[in-house]
């Protein structure tokens, strides 16, 4: 055998055996993600962003207890002004999220959330967008609520 065929042979062979190796990863790799206590601002923060990237927003609602000019927030009013935002786009978002500094104080907390929106950039431009966003938090009854509304036009990216 001619050594550029045994190169030849040896080269796909690696390859092949780094495409089985990726696909192994990619089967066998779960998504291990802490969940927080639901009883705690993190994982009421942790729950409304699953809930909104799942599209089950009457489940995200639950998690907020928003008052402006003296009223509450009607899920209607939400649905329509936040999640019916002018930013949507189809098709899979990319984006990901992570807990910042999270401080509470009796009855009211801040949940900072650390998000890293990607995007194309062109070949000079920053393909990672990140920005914080805060979460205020009050806890009613025993229950925490987010009370402030919470910019999500991240998660249709």
């Amino acid at each position: 055998m001619k050594s550029s065929n045994r190169f030849l042979l040896g080269f796909g062979i690696a390859i092949t055996a780094l495409i089985a190796v990726v696909i192994v990863l990619v089967v066998v790799n779960k998504d291990y993600t802490k969940q927080y206590p639901a009883d705690t601002p993190q994982g009421v923060v942790q729950q409304f962003i699953q809930s909104m990237k799942a599209e089950d927003y009457p489940q995200a609602f639950t998690f907020l207890n928003v008052v402006e000019s003296g009223r509450t927030l009607t899920y209607q009013e939400w649905l329509t002004s936040d999640v019916g935002s002018p930013y949507r786009q189809s098709g899979q978002s990319s984006w990901r999220a992570s807990f910042g500094k999270i401080n509470t104080y009796g009855n009211t907390a801040t949940v900072e959330v650390n998000v890293d929106v990607f995007q194309a950039g062109g070949p000079f431009g920053n393909p990672i967008n990140s920005q914080t966003v805060l979460f205020n938090l009050t806890k009613i009854d025993g229950t925490w609520y987010i009370t402030t509304r919470p910019s999500v036009w991240w998660m249709w990216y």
